[in-house]
């Protein structure tokens, strides 16, 4: 009885080969096939017969044809679209907001779903993510991965919540910490992660924002709370559990052990002391227009935040600060550069604003997701190996 696959050094021979060909394929197709023999170091009959496999399991498609080169037209090879979806979800105080997206990351559907009165946080993703697969046609089972973000301290586990903000719902974590992914677990058919929203957001800074061409930088600041987002060596750094980048509680020269040294609340604290709107937003344009009350509170909000830059600078030394979530204007960056350059000039700390269009921490959680429905498909698509010859 013949073997379905073939076995030993063949097999291995193949997974080396396709994972060059899917690696080369992503990053820059679509491709003709010339251009992957080049960039792969693959002989002309390899790269034929694996793209040949690779379109029989549904990871490659042809993407027509090049017609602007000498010679004859090269069929182009790409990605097929279509190979798995992923849904990003931002998990917020108020409001669910899912996305589902392609593996080029083009969105399918997007749904935005508040809180119900006495409902779970479980309860509003599912709502919200049955809700994008509705308009999207798509069935949730088909879904290659579901990445949740939430205003929490995540363990190293991407499941379990080990400290819960107070945006979280009553009853969403319980005693373990695991009722929220085991909730969303049962009722939504495909991976499920939980991660920080400011991780999130640095994800998204890294492959899409200010951190792009950056390969150690920390985003500051997203939402009630003051966090940190650390890429370290291009990769987002969780620490031992889950818990790096938790400043917001860093003693300071003007609060108490245990308070909040800077956040949004204490933001808005200031700002209402100063008889000034509750609105970072309206702050910013105050000041950009020469208010001496918003520009006094932007000032001793530099203050606090240099004080946190500078205490990471010191252990980390990033190439860059980003300022993100209510922090993240130009109003506010230039005194704080003004600051750093005054009181930790030999620091020679670079800041720069967020680059992300849009909610950043949803934008992140579709990077996660879709980064991980994408490996899983390939590596399925090379365990099964090259279909069998006739």
């Amino acid at each position: 009885m013949r073997e379905s696959h073939q076995a030993g050094p063949q097999r291995a021979l193949w997974a080396l080969n396709a994972r060059a060909v899917l690696h080369v394929v992503e990053q820059q197709g679509p491709l003709g096939r010339p251009e992957i023999v080049r960039a792969t170091g693959l002989s002309k009959t390899t790269v034929t017969q694996t793209l040949h496999s690779l379109i029989a399991h549904g990871v490659v498609a042809e993407a027509g044809v090049d017609t602007g080169r000498r010679g004859p037209a090269a069929t182009l090879f790409t990605i097929r679209p279509g190979c798995a979806t992923a849904l990003g979800v931002d998990a917020g105080r108020h409001r669910v907001t899912a996305e589902l997206t392609d593996m080029r990351g083009e969105p399918l559907a997007r749904a935005a779903v508040r809180l119900g009165a006495g409902e779970g946080l479980a309860e509003t993703v599912v709502r919200a993510a049955r809700a994008c697969a509705g308009q999207a046609g798509v069935a949730l089972g088909d879904v290659g991965q579901a990445v949740v973000g939430v205003r929490a301290i995540v363990g190293g586990d991407n499941r379990t919540v080990r400290l819960p903000a107070s945006s979280l719902p009553e009853g969403s974590v319980g005693e373990t910490g695991l009722e929220l992914v085991h909730a969303l677990e049962a009722a939504l058919p495909m991976p499920v992660r939980l991660e920080n929203d400011v991780n999130l957001a640095a994800v998204a800074e890294l492959h899409e924002g200010a951190g792009r061409d950056v390969d150690e930088f920390v985003l500051l600041g997203h939402g009630d709370g003051l966090g940190a987002g650390l890429v370290i060596g291009g990769r987002l750094h969780r620490g031992f559990a889950g818990g790096a980048g938790e400043v917001g509680h860093l003693p300071g020269p003007d609060t108490r052990r245990g308070e909040p040294v800077m956040a949004g609340a204490e933001f808005l604290g200031l700002a209402a002391a100063a008889g000034l709107p509750a609105s970072p937003g309206e702050v910013f344009a105050l000041a950009r227009a020469g208010d001496g009350r918003a520009r006094e509170v932007l000032e001793r909000v530099a203050d606090r935040l240099a004080l946190v830059i500078a205490s990471i600078a010191m252990v980390l030394e990033p190439e860059l600060v980003v300022l993100g979530g209510p922090f993240s204007d130009e109003a506010l960056a230039e005194p704080l550069r003004s600051v750093l350059r005054r009181d930790a000039a030999p620091l020679a700390i670079s800041l720069s604003v967020s680059g992300v269009t849009g909610d950043p921490v949803l934008r992140g959680a579709l990077w996660e997701a879709r980064l991980r429905a994408r490996d899983a498909v390939f590596a399925a698509a090379v365990a099964a190996g090259p279909p069998d010859k006739p």
